[in-house]
């Protein structure tokens, strides 16, 4: 059976999918397309809460750095804020609260989100500076 001049069989999702799916020319477009798939859509949700899980599941092992980074922010402490990870996901809000240099030991990344809620992640994204 065919809707408005489309198939609406089984696995006709996909084919129609793919047939959307820009060129390779327009790899911005491209990539947008593969992130708006809904089974991409439903993994980077579970990533993100397993990252706050961790991350709150490493507040108590990285509290004594987090009260030192927060002294350091509240005192302007340009010194012990330059010895931090430059770490951070900006576009998700996170920074770093770590020593530089944590990720040698195999430390995660640790911070806050922007909703002031402890996350942990690995790696680095674009934005890291």
């Amino acid at each position: 059976m065919e809707s408005q001049g489309r198939p609406s069989t089984p696995g006709d999702e996909e084919v129609l999918r793919q047939q959307d799916r820009p060129r390779d020319s327009d790899s911005h477009a491209r990539i947008e397309f593969e992130m708006s798939d809904p089974a991409v859509r439903e993994l980077r949700q579970e990533v993100e809460d397993q990252e706050e899980h961790l991350g709150t599941l490493m507040s108590g092992m990285y509290r004594a750095q987090a009260e030192r980074w927060n002294q350091a922010l509240r005192e302007a402490g340009s010194e012990l804020l330059s010895q931090i990870c430059p770490g951070k996901h900006g576009r998700h809000g996170r920074i770093c609260r770590l020593d530089k240099g944590h990720e040698s030991g195999g430390d995660p990344h640790w911070g806050k989100t922007a909703a002031d809620r402890p996350v942990a992640w690995l790696g680095s994204a674009p934005d890291d500076d």
